[in-house]
């Protein structure tokens, strides 16, 4: 057996030292002989030692996972076959290990047009696998997050422009053309969108929460409160400085601000104060509160403090629209519209 020469012998280091690096490998089909050759890298990704076994279509095709394998009983029509120009399976190594490949072929003709060889780059996609898998499990999480909580999920760069979204489903059905959460801006109140810019800027300059409650215009022409909230995302986990948060019309996902002694509940004499201080009439109260009309007029016409959801969305109501509301050193009731 001849000696092969330096140059060779240098090519095929450099050629394994590559299949080491990038996690490929070769292989290729002599059509007219019938052999096939297989690269050290080749070896490497079946988990095979190449001093002891010699590879062939039939045993590599054992190692593929069954439900992944092709017919081997013609070996042309095996290698020829258009599903290897891009076939991506499963192999269950010697050793027991579940890799993820992908082999892609391309046959090599001579001048009558004839197919003389079929050549292929094998390489290992597990951690890729595994990671687009992550993303698409993260991604239908968030999908069923926003339905339950029933708001949109955005990210946002420095300027404000929307880089993605889940659940712009949740939107009102009726919508307009225009009125989707890409370019929400063209619905907002004119008086929102006057202060949206210097509230952005003041917010991503200081890295700060963002909430935002403007109204937005429906397709029936008629304005209704949504409720925005964000923070920057985190230094450690991502180099973008994006802020993240959710939209929604339902103010129960809202936080309330805490205060000192947060006052939870409100007398029917201190809603009315509240109200009054907002200039607002009842109608108002119960749009942006989410609740009806007769259900402000109950809980402003009850003897003792109301409780329960209804109340909480009316002091919610009243924070979103500035006011602070606590108790004082000696538990009296404090509300101002100065935050």
């Amino acid at each position: 057996m001849a000696e092969r020469s330096p140059g060779v012998r240098q090519s095929d280091e450099w050629v394994r030292a590559a299949e080491a690096r990038l996690g490929v490998g070769f292989w290729s089909w002599d059509i007219a002989t019938a052999r096939l050759h297989c690269s050290a890298g080749l070896y490497a990704l079946a988990g095979i030692n190449p001093a002891g076994l010699h590879l062939d279509l039939a045993f590599l095709e054992t190692l593929v996972h069954p439900r992944d394998r092709l017919p081997v009983d013609d070996p042309n029509g095996f290698v020829t076959d258009s599903r290897q120009t891009d076939r991506q399976f499963r192999i269950i190594r010697p050793d027991g290990q579940l890799r993820h490949l992908r082999s892609e072929a391309r046959r090599l003709f001579d001048r009558d047009g004839n197919a003389t060889r079929v050549v292929a780059v094998v390489s290992d996609i597990t951690e890729r696998q595994d990671t687009d898998e992550r993303l698409a499990n993260s991604r239908a999480l968030l999908q069923n997050i926003s339905q339950l909580v029933g708001a949109v999920l955005w990210i946002a760069d420095e300027d404000g422009r929307l880089i993605d979204h889940v659940g712009s489903d949740l939107l009102d059905a009726d919508a307009a053309p225009g009125d989707d959460v890409t370019n929400w801006r063209t619905s907002l109140h004119p008086d929102d969108l006057e202060r949206l810019p210097d509230l952005w800027r003041e917010t991503v300059g200081n890295r700060k929460p963002y909430s935002f409650t403007p109204r937005l215009r429906l397709a029936t022409g008629e304005y209704q409160q949504f409720h925005i909230e964000g923070l920057p995302f985190s230094s450690e986990i991502s180099s973008n400085l994006y802020y993240g948060g959710f939209s929604s019309r339902n103010a129960r996902i809202t936080a309330p601000r805490t205060t000192r002694d947060d006052v939870t509940s409100l007398t029917p004499a201190q809603v009315r104060a509240c109200r009054a201080l907002l200039d607002w009439t009842a109608e108002m109260l119960a749009q942006n509160a989410g609740i009806s009309v007769s259900t402000v007029r109950r809980i402003e016409g009850a003897e003792a403090p109301g409780q329960g959801d209804s109340l909480r969305l009316v002091l919610l109501a009243f924070r979103e629209a500035g006011l602070t509301i606590s108790r004082d050193e000696r538990g009296r009731f404090c509300v101002s519209d100065i935050g």
